[in-house]
């Protein structure tokens, strides 16, 4: 073979790109063809196992490579946390030194545990329960007969989860806590506070962040979530003290002292991180000890009570290098808060670097519909990638709406609209808008929208649309459909039309309605645009009978039959 194939940074790169394939967002990576590589010669075999093996989302892997005579595998005696059955490995006997050969060999190549390796880039783990399952014996087993730093020697970053807490492991993070480790998320949203184990949630977490202070001198990253207690500030005020270089900080952590928030203010590589604003006046930003402050944030997390304390935030914070900004409020904003918001918005980042924008709400619904005009100060980022809106209520957005906001953002990736709370009434957006958001955001990959499918659509305006090839799944939320089988054809015809490579389709249905579905967003709307709530969700049923039209039409049309097919 030619030495230039034989380049040790070219086979890296093949194999590289031959795990991330196109990486479509919400599809799980196919790893056979690395695993092919791998089987190809000895110049892929190695590069081909390190990327199989970067990834773990547990040990069972790594654990099935010890002797076959030393672990078994039984079903869970309880159903998981999701109520499915798991598989867990068990040990049989105890492992003596010549056991440890192959381990050793893979646990090497591991650099990130917590991580599913078929989740596409930018996601941890994907959407189904886990199946395998390392229980605690295992784990105490392993503990016995290794030192910690012997396990997973080059081991960078660890994800921990609730999965861990319900196995009784939530304590085992701090073997994993050596070295080379850059970072650490601790996800423990779902878990009830004060786990019946060995220690409280404020001494877990204060003791573990100090484990990681002394013994891993290149920590960078810390992603904390739990649910909120009492000493949770207290628990990473000295984490915080002790590590004035991080990168990452991203915590719902709430009630941190004005000495902690300007340190975090003066970090000079700090990059990413989540604030809870309570006011509306923020004097330790002037007292950050490097000015202007978070000099190097460009990933920023605003959670409030209303939109008023971000807007203040922004005002306060001045020009910055933000690329993306993510909005959390409790209550349901007024018209003019978020009209001040996206003047304070546009004031203070950059209108080429900005690429990511999302706001959402918890509130319950709002005297006003949100219409295009409020966000139209957001087209000066004409590089923008990502938009997310989600506040509780009506939306009022026609077929207009997308040449009036969506022509500004020719690069769009990814648009949501209503994905928790819906669009509180009959859409105003039928086929003809959906069509012109296609031809609008050609890069598109990623659309959650709500439509009104009841609508006839010129045939001429679909057959001028260059179809979407990048969207696979849809999220068309609390669509107005008609629920037999003509809506169902017309549907799925218009819709493979637009996106000929649609696999899934997700949308409320009248069991799992929430939010903005209910009574109080739509209680200030006209009664003759108002639908009873729920009246024209359809059923799970017919979602699926749609994807499948939807891959016949799209198979006719690459056989170049007529689309029409009503005669």
């Amino acid at each position: 073979m030619p030495s230039v194939v034989l380049n040790a940074e070219i086979i890296s790169s093949i194999v590289s790109f031959a795990y991330w394939g196109e990486n479509r967002r919400d599809v799980l990576l196919d790893l056979r063809t690395v695993y092919a590589l791998a089987l190809t010669c000895r110049a892929f075999l190695e590069p081909a196992l390190d990327q199989l093996w970067r990834r773990q989302l547990t040990l069972f892997n790594l654990a099935k490579t010890l002797p076959r005579d030393s672990w078994k595998l039984v079903d869970s005696e309880d159903d998981g946390p999701n109520g499915e059955k798991q598989i867990f490995i068990k040990s049989t006997r105890l492992n003596v030194p010549k056991d440890w050969a192959r381990f050793d060999y893979y646990a090497a190549k591991i650099r990130e545990l917590g991580y599913d390796p078929r989740a596409p880039h930018g996601m941890a783990e994907g959407p189904s329960a886990r199946k395998f399952a390392v229980p605690f014996d295992f784990f105490q087993n392993l503990c016995i007969l290794r030192a910690p730093y012997e396990l997973l020697p080059g081991l960078r970053r660890v994800r921990w989860t609730t999965e861990e807490g319900e196995l009784s492991l939530r304590q085992h993070v701090y073997i994993f806590l050596n070295a080379p480790l850059v970072g650490l998320t601790l996800d423990f949203r779902g878990a009830p506070l004060d786990w019946s184990d060995m220690y409280d949630d404020a001494t877990f977490i204060k003791y573990t962040l100090r484990a990681v202070t002394e013994q891993c001198p290149a920590f960078r990253d810390l992603e904390i979530m739990w649910p909120l207690f009492e000493k949770y500030a207290d628990a990473v005020r000295e984490f915080l003290h002790a590590t004035p270089k991080l990168r990452t900080f991203y915590s719902n952590v709430r009630g941190l002292k004005e000495m902690e928030l300007v340190e975090l203010a003066s970090m000079p590589e700090l990059r990413r991180t989540r604030l809870y604003l309570d006011a509306t006046e923020f004097p330790w930003l002037a007292r950050a000890f490097s000015q202007p402050p978070f000099p190097s944030l460009v990933d920023l997390t605003l959670e409030a009570p209303s939109l008023a304390e971000c807007t203040a935030f922004l005002n306060a914070l001045g020009t910055c290098k933000l690329e993306t900004l993510t909005v959390i409020c409790e209550e349901r904003p007024s018209e003019q808060m978020l009209r001040d918001f996206c003047t304070a918005l546009v004031a203070c980042c950059s209108h080429d670097s900005f690429r990511t924008f999302s706001i959402s709400d918890n509130g319950t619904g709002s005297e006003y519909a949100v219409s295009v005009e409020i966000f139209t100060p957001l087209t000066c980022f004409s590089n923008l990638r990502s938009f997310t809106l989600d506040l509780s209520g009506p939306y009022a957005l026609d077929d207009a709406f997308p040449q009036a906001l969506l022509s500004a953002w020719p690069i769009l990736e990814e648009l949501s609209i209503g994905a928790k709370h819906g669009w509180g009434r009959r859409p105003a957006l039928t086929f003809t808008g959906l069509a012109h958001i296609v031809r609008l955001c050609p890069q598109l990959e990623e659309l959650c929208i709500a439509i009104d499918a009841t609508q006839e659509v010129n045939a001429s305006i679909l057959a001028e649309v260059s179809p979407n090839t990048r969207v696979s799944s849809l999220n068309l939320i609390d669509s107005h459909v008609v629920q037999d089988e003509a809506g169902a054809v017309a549907l799925s015809r218009n819709l493979a039309a637009l996106f000929p490579e649609l696999e899934r389709i997700s949308a409320k249905t009248p069991d799992s309605k929430t939010g903005g579905d209910g009574g109080a967003a739509g209680a200030d709307v006209p009664m003759e645009t108002q639908d009873e709530p729920g009246k024209n969700l359809a059923a799970e049923s017919f979602w699926r009978e749609v994807e499948k039209q939807v891959a016949t039409f799209a198979l006719l049309r690459d056989m170049d039959f007529p689309m029409d097919l009503s005669s």
